[in-house]
C-alpha cells in the first residue's frame, strides 16, 4: 500500500481502497455521500472533505470498477471456452421477478399451506435461485 510523503500514515488512495474493499457494496452506489461521511469520521480534524480527497476517492472507486468488470469478463470468457452460454440479466428485471416470486409465495401460503406445501417449495428454491443470480 501507498504511504503519505511524510512517510507516515496511509495514502489518501489506500483508505478509500480498504474500504472499498471492506464494502464492496459501495462501488455499486452511486452517491458517495457514505464514503466521504465516512472519511469525516475517521478524520476529525475536517469540517468538511478536500477536493483532492473527493478526487481521489471518485478515481479509486473508478479504477476498481474496472477491474470488476474485467474479471467479469474474463470469468464469461472461461464459461464459453467451456461451451457454456453467457447471458446477462438486468438486475431491475430480477428485482422485479424475485418480487413477484415473494408474492406468489405469500399467496400460496396464505390459500392452504398444507396442501401446496410441495408448490411452496418450489417458489422457494425459484426465488432463492433468483436471488444467487443478482449476487453474480
Amino acid at each position: 500500500m501507498a504511504k503519505k510523503a511524510g512517510g507516515q500514515g496511509e495514502s489518501i488512495g489506500g483508505y478509500f481502497r480498504k474500504l472499498f474493499v471492506d464494502n464492496p457494496k459501495l462501488l455499486r452506489t452511486r452517491s458517495n455521500s457514505h464514503v466521504l461521511g465516512r472519511w469525516l469520521e475517521d478524520h476529525p480534524g475536517h469540517r468538511e472533505v478536500p477536493l483532492n480527497v473527493k478526487q481521489n476517492m471518485a478515481n479509486v472507486k473508478s479504477v476498481m470498477r474496472k477491474k470488476r468488470r474485467k474479471r467479469r469478463a474474463l470469468a464469461d470468457q472461461k464459461l464459453e471456452a467451456q461451451g457454456m452460454q453467457v447471458k446477462r440479466i438486468p438486475s431491475k428485471g430480477l428485482e422485479a421477478l424475485e418480487e413477484r416470486i415473494d408474492d406468489c409465495l405469500t399467496q400460496a401460503k396464505n390459500l392452504d399451506r398444507e396442501t401446496l406445501a410441495h408448490v411452496i417449495n418450489h417458489l422457494r428454491t425459484t426465488r432463492n435461485q433468483v436471488v444467487f443470480i443478482q449476487g453474480q
